[in-house]
């Protein structure tokens, strides 16, 4: 994936992110928090990591791959 792609997917994810946490945090304004079950909260935090790690797991396997795609170009290829 290109830089300007892998921004464009980023900027995606912040955008659907922002709007999901602008509604929770609208939705909870309601709610008491004492009476939300702990069993829900660690659920919630528990898919937010999830989430967190997915993208830097992936945004650094791409780091890696592409270091290894420029190691196996030979270094011909890049002279006029």
């Amino acid at each position: 994936m290109k830089k300007g792609q892998a921004i464009g997917v980023l900027l995606l994810i912040a955008g659907f992110i922002l709007i999901y946490l602008y509604s929770a945090i609208q939705a909870l304004q309601d709610i008491d928090i004492a009476t939300i079950p702990i069993v829900v909260i660690i659920g919630i935090l528990a898919i937010i990591i999830g989430v967190i790690y997915l993208l830097i797991s992936v945004f650094f396997e791409q780091k890696k791959d592409m270091r290894r795609r420029k190691e196996e170009i030979p270094k011909e290829d890049f002279e006029p």
